[in-house]
C-alpha cells in the first residue's frame, strides 16, 4: 500500500508496538496505568502484565517503561527481551546484557560508563558470547535446525549463569551512578504458554530467573498472553512470592477507538487535509468480530485497502463495501488451508459456540470423541483454530479469518 500516494509518511495503521518515537500514539487504559505508574514508585518491582495476543500488552508495557525512562526512575533498553523458546538461563541472562550494553553504547551520552573497567569487561564478555552463538548457529542450521527448536541441540554454555549475574549487577550499579533513581527496568516478552513455551520450560526459566530478578537495582515487566499470572501462582510459588503486582490488559475500550485512529491519523499524515480513505464504522464493525484485538483490526483494514485499490475507483471504503469483501478474504483463507467438508462442519459448530471443548463438540454433532479430537488437531495445525489450556481441560476457539468467513453464513 503506498500511503504516500493518500498524504501519509508513513503507514498510520502499522501494527508494531508502541516505540520511545511514538508514545503520543498510546490511547486508552488510563486507570491501569494510573496503577502501575504508582507500583514504580517503589523499587526492585517484579510487574506481570497479562492480556489476550492483539490487544496491546507490548505496547502499554513499552509506554511505561519509556515514562520511566524519561523521569529518571529507571534505565531500560529501548527493545524489549523477546524470550525464545527452549531457552536456557545463561542464553536468557546474556541477551539481557548484550541489550543494556548495546543501549547505552548507541543512545547514553555518559562517558563515565562506558570508560569503566566494569563495563568494558561485561563487553568483552558478550563479544565472546555472541560470536560463540553464531558460529553455533550455523553449525545447527547446516543440520537443519536451530537450537531453540530442535531437542537433540545443546545450547552452548560459555559461561555459568552466576558469572552473568555479576556482570548484570556491576552494569546496574554504574547505571545507577548516573541518576536513575531505582536502577534499570527490563521487559521480557513472549511468556506465552503453549504457544511459545511448553508449560516445563516455562516453569524452568522462570524459577531459574527468580533470583536474579532480585538484584538490587532491577526491576522486571514479565508479559505473555492470558493466563501467566495464574501458571506463576501455580507453578512457580517462588517467584509468586515476590510478584509486586499483576495487571490483566482487556482491549481498549470502543469509546476509545475513534481517539485512536484520530492520533494515528495526525501523526502521520503530511498536511492537516489528509483524511483516511476508510469510515470510522468499518473499524467499529471489526472491533466488535475481534473482541478489540486491534492488530488483527489493523490488519484486516490494511488487507482491506490493498485489494479493493483506494484511490483508483474508490476513495474511500464504506462498511457496505467492506464486509463482502471481508467474507472473501476470509473464504480465501479457508481455501489456502485446504479443509475437508467434515473440518468446515467443525469450524462452522465452533464460530457458533467459540471457546468450546471437545466434550461440548461431541454432544452437538453427535460424533465420537476420537473423532472430534483428530479434526480439531487438525484445524489447530492449520492455524484456523487455537487451543488455550486451563488446567487439565482444552478450551478451543476459532480464528479471525474463520469468524468473518462464517459471518454471513
Amino acid at each position: 500500500m503506498d500511503w504516500q500516494a493518500f498524504g501519509f509518511k508513513e503507514d498510520p495503521l502499522q501494527t508494531t508496538p508502541i516505540t520511545k518515537s511514538t508514545l503520543e500514539l498510546f490511547t486508552g487504559h488510563q486507570e491501569e496505568l494510573a496503577i502501575c505508574k504508582r507500583v514504580l514508585e517503589g523499587r526492585n518491582i517484579r510487574l506481570v502484565i497479562e492480556g489476550a495476543r492483539g490487544v496491546g500488552t507490548t505496547s502499554f508495557a513499552n509506554y511505561l517503561r519509556f515514562q520511566a525512562h524519561a523521569q529518571k526512575l529507571c534505565f531500560t533498553p529501548r527493545t524489549e527481551i523477546k524470550v525464545e523458546q527452549g531457552w536456557r538461563l545463561e542464553t536468557l541472562l546474556a541477551a539481557i546484557i548484550s541489550s543494556l550494553i548495546r543501549e547505552i553504547e548507541l543512545f547514553e551520552s555518559n562517558e563515565s560508563i562506558i570508560s569503566d573497567e566494569r563495563f568494558k569487561d561485561a563487553k568483552s564478555l558478550s563479544t565472546r558470547i555472541a560470536e560463540t552463538y553464531r558460529s553455533f548457529g550455523i553449525d545447527a542450521f547446516g543440520f537443519g535446525g536451530s537450537y531453540s527448536k530442535q531437542p537433540g541441540v545443546t545450547q552452548p554454555i560459555i559461561v555459568p549463569s552466576s558469572t552473568l549475574g555479576h556482570h548484570l549487577e556491576d552494569l546496574i550499579n554504574l547505571i545507577k551512578a548516573t541518576g536513575y533513581k531505582h536502577g534499570v527496568l527490563f521487559q521480557l516478552n513472549n511468556l506465552d504458554i503453549g504457544e511459545i513455551h511448553s508449560e516445563s520450560d516455562m516453569k524452568y526459566i522462570l524459577n531459574a530467573l527468580r533470583d536474579y530478578t532480585q538484584i538490587d537495582g532491577s526491576n522486571w515487566f514479565l508479559v505473555g498472553d492470558n493466563g501467566l499470572k495464574k501458571f506463576i501462582a501455580q507453578h512457580v510459588d517462588r517467584l509468586d512470592d515476590i510478584i509486586s503486582h499483576e495487571i490483566a490488559l482487556d482491549p481498549i475500550a470502543i469509546d476509545d477507538l475513534p481517539e485512536m485512529i484520530d492520533r494515528r491519523v495526525n501523526f502521520f499524515r503530511e498536511s492537516l487535509k489528509v483524511e483516511l480513505p476508510i469510515e470510522k464504522d468499518v473499524f467499529h464493525y471489526l472491533y466488535n468480530i475481534t473482541h478489540g484485538r486491534l492488530r488483527y483490526v489493523f490488519g484486516l483494514v490494511s488487507r482491506l485497502l490493498n485489494r479493493l485499490h483506494v484511490g483508483g475507483l474508490t476513495d474511500k471504503i464504506t462498511l457496505d463495501l467492506a464486509k463482502p469483501m471481508l467474507v472473501a478474504l476470509g473464504r480465501d483463507r479457508l481455501k489456502r488451508a485446504d479443509i475437508t467438508a467434515n473440518e468446515e462442519q467443525i469450524l462452522i459448530h465452533l464460530v457458533a459456540d467459540p471457546n468450546t471443548t471437545v466434550s461440548r463438540m461431541v454432544e452437538q454433532v453427535a460424533k465420537s470423541s476420537q473423532y472430534i479430537g483428530r479434526v480439531m488437531a487438525s484445524l489447530v495445525e492449520k492455524n484456523l483454530i487455537h487451543v488455550q489450556k486451563n488446567g487439565r481441560e482444552k478450551i478451543y476457539h476459532p480464528s479471525i479469518d474463520a469468524v468473518i468467513a462464517a459471518s454471513s453464513t
